[in-house]
């Protein structure tokens, strides 16, 4: 397990910074680009393949997409679909993530374990306005 020291560190130098997402999201083939921070909440042991590995556990808000993503995100709330519980984006999310981390750890001590996916509430008014945005 790696220090407190370490994750408040971490948590100092990424709290203001923005990554980028590129991956699938609901289907295969179904490409989404969107702009998230995140922080790391915790860490706890977990089981992979049998055996015990050190997950840093982080809280996810995405803060801006494109204007597919955000026409994606407008359709799947109008389907009353919970985007932030889909296995792709966890997926996709996940790994996107440990790629973020590994300029802080040595080689394969960075699996990420995501707790909650939110979206900004900035980003969200946009979403919430889009078909009135294409409609005009």
């Amino acid at each position: 397990m790696i220090s407190e020291k370490h994750i408040e560190r971490i948590n100092k130098v990424i709290k203001d910074m923005v990554f980028n997402f590129h991956g699938e999201v609901i289907t295969p083939g179904l490409r989404s680009d969107f702009q998230y921070q995140f922080q790391i909440t915790s860490q706890r042991k977990m089981i992979s393949v049998g055996e015990l590995y050190d997950y840093l556990t982080v809280s996810v808000e995405i803060v801006d997409g494109d204007e597919r993503t955000t026409k994606i995100f407008y359709v799947l709330k109008q389907l009353s679909t919970n985007i932030v519980k889909d296995y792709r984006l966890n997926n996709y999310l996940t790994r996107s993530i440990s790629e973020d981390l590994e300029p802080f750890f040595n080689e394969g001590q960075n699996r990420v374990n995501i707790e909650n996916i939110s979206i900004s509430e900035e980003y969200q008014d946009k979403i919430d306005s889009y078909h009135e945005n294409t409609t005009d």
